[in-house]
């Protein structure tokens, strides 16, 4: 496998760039390297997967259409999009940043997606944020998850509706997975 990985210096993506490489696979990894999360930690797990042969990086935000557009050609058959602005207070302070990253970053993958023809599958990060003040413990898929209670949530939530769509109509296919504090 080709995997396109975003978000590839954060925790889970560090992770799963070192299991899938441990398996062969071939690692196209993406991060902005943005200081929500300490950069020096990011750094320091790139540095651990660089020497790999199979593990390639690229430094771009995920909303910048043209710098990831290249991409394409490296000719992925998986995308594992995990990179996103994370953290609910924040999304209080710097409301763009959650839409550039959380929005234009999913509409920017999810196009990506559609250019690579032999992509077998999209796998990209939720949240479990997006059920919201739920009383109803535990949560499942099937639950009404209408009512965010914080912009972080919202544009989880619109990411979520925007794969659905994509998986639907280009027939992407696509699997979300609603995280929780990790």
């Amino acid at each position: 496998m080709r995997v396109l990985l975003t978000g590839a210096a954060g925790f889970i993506g560090f992770h799963i760039a070192q299991a899938l490489l441990a398996r062969g696979d071939e690692v196209i990894g993406v991060d902005n390297l943005n200081d929500y999360y300490d950069v020096s930690l990011k750094q320091a797990r790139l540095n651990h997967l660089l020497p790999h042969k199979n593990f390639s990086f690229h430094k771009i935000n995920i909303a910048d259409k043209e710098s990831m557009r290249p991409l394409a050609k490296l000719g992925p058959t998986h995308v594992v999009h995990l990179a996103a602005q994370a953290g609910v207070r924040y999304s209080l302070v710097n409301p763009y940043a959650y839409i550039e990253s959380n929005i234009t970053g999913q509409t920017v993958m999810l196009e990506l997606a559609r250019q690579l023809p032999q992509l077998e599958h999209f796998v990209f990060a939720s949240s479990s944020s997006v059920y919201g003040n739920s009383a109803k413990v535990p949560f499942a898929v099937g639950d009404a998850v209408d009512h965010p209670v914080s912009l972080y949530a919202a544009t989880k939530r619109a990411g979520e509706l925007m794969a659905w769509t994509y998986a639907h109509l280009p027939t992407i296919p696509c699997t979300g997975l609603r995280y929780f504090t990790v």
